[in-house]
Formats: C-alpha cells, sequence, structure tokens
C-alpha cells in the first residue's frame, strides 16, 4: 500500500511554527510509517523526519483515540531538557473520517509561567514565599524511577478517599486531578494514562478534567 502523500500539510507546519515562533516545536507524523515527516523549531537534535514517533503519539493511535476525538489540547508534558510545555495534537482527517496524519505542538511555557508570576506580584504586590510542606510522597523517594513515583504518588492520593478508584464520582475525580496537577505529576509523560488506568477511565476523561482545570485558573 503506498504512503499517503503529506506534502499538502507542510506549508500548514511552516505557517505554524513562523506563527508561534522558537519556543513552538511543530512535528507532522506520518501514521503509516510512525515516524516524523516534517518538524520545525525540534526542541532536541533526535526530532527530524525519519525519526520514530514520540511514544504518546502512538499511544494515541494504539487507542484509536482519533475515531472518538478530532484532538487532545493543552496536554502538559517535559522536553528531554525537562522543560514544562503545554501540548496540543490534531488528528488530520479526510472526509471519510479516515486519518491522514498527526500534527503535534509543544509550546515551552517557563517564561510565561516566569511572567505570569511577575504581573501577578505587580497586582497583588510582593508576598513571602509560599510555605510547602514535605513531601513525603513524592520528592524523596530518589530510590526508584519517575514512573514508578507516578504511579505511587496517584495510589496515595486515592487512597486519601477511602472509596474504590473506579468507584469515584466526578466531582472526587475532579479533586484528585486537582491535587495532582498541584504536585506537577501530570508534566510526566504517561502519567494520564496510568490515572486512567487506575480509575477504569479514559485519558481523554482525564485531559477534559485538566482542561477545566485550566480554564477555571484563567477566570
Amino acid at each position: 500500500m503506498p504512503t499517503k502523500d503529506l506534502t499538502y500539510f507542510e506549508s500548514l507546519v511552516r505557517f505554524m511554527a513562523e506563527m508561534h515562533g522558537p519556543d513552538c516545536e511543530i512535528i507532522l507524523y506520518n501514521v503509516e510509517t510512525r515516524k516524523v515527516h516534517c518538524v520545525e523549531h525540534p526542541f532536541d537534535e533526535e526530532m527530524k523526519p525519519g525519526s520514530e514517533m514520540r511514544s504518546l503519539e502512538k499511544s494515541f493511535l494504539e487507542r484509536k483515540d482519533y475515531e472518538r476525538e478530532d484532538y487532545i489540547v493543552n496536554y502538559r508534558a517535559l522536553s528531554r531538557t525537562k522543560e514544562k510545555l503545554k501540548s496540543a495534537t490534531l488528528f488530520l482527517k479526510n472526509q471519510a473520517g479516515e486519518l491522514l496524519a498527526i500534527l503535534t505542538i509543544n509550546q515551552k511555557v517557563e517564561r510565561l509561567i516566569e511572567l505570569r508570576n511577575i504581573i501577578d506580584t505587580m497586582i497583588s504586590g510582593a508576598r513571602p514565599p509560599k510555605q510547602e510542606l514535605p513531601s513525603k510522597n513524592f520528592y524523596e523517594s530518589f530510590d526508584i524511577s519517575v514512573p514508578e513515583i507516578v504511579t505511587k504518588t496517584i495510589h496515595e492520593e486515592v487512597s486519601t478517599l477511602r472509596v474504590e478508584p473506579t468507584r469515584l464520582d466526578a466531582k472526587e475525580k475532579m479533586q484528585l486531578v486537582h491535587v495532582l496537577d498541584d504536585k506537577g505529576i501530570f508534566l510526566v509523560k504517561g502519567a494520564v494514562a496510568e490515572l486512567a488506568s487506575i480509575l477504569g477511565t479514559t485519558e481523554t476523561t482525564i485531559y477534559r478534567y485538566i482542561n477545566r482545570l485550566n480554564e477555571d485558573e484563567a477566570r
């Protein structure tokens, strides 16, 4: 079966790169080969035409999220250099609904967060640093891997609700997502999938909760 011609979308990638600037990585994936077709403003040297599709986008394909959604927006990620990213993925389809390609945008947000803090200080005045309680559940677990830390933290937060994870109602799930988001769990790739698995729901549902948090914070 011949590979679909994705040349038509290359100008879209270049346009978006020009629009958003160097802090925004734009990647067009070939879904048949599961490789990068083209990329603008790559964040690392390994991201180039012909490179393997990243694991998150592969998971979108394997779960066939594109059959239920046209896009997934505002999910959190980390670059290879551990910079915070806000990401979005668009499923490019033809009129028959057949998936043609995947377009992912990764936006660095470190400078935006710094700017937000400056604006908050200008509006509200100087405030003493927020006192963080020691986190015995998360940051002290240096002897285990990042995925294990994520799983451990999620299970510990779920246990505080004293309800079987799959029986949590929408309000309790929202509360859980809020707590985990404050801990920075969703900055780690795979955390959304892990939480969805524990709660017996879909990643799309978890993304909706995260998006709702973002909307509430923006008000």
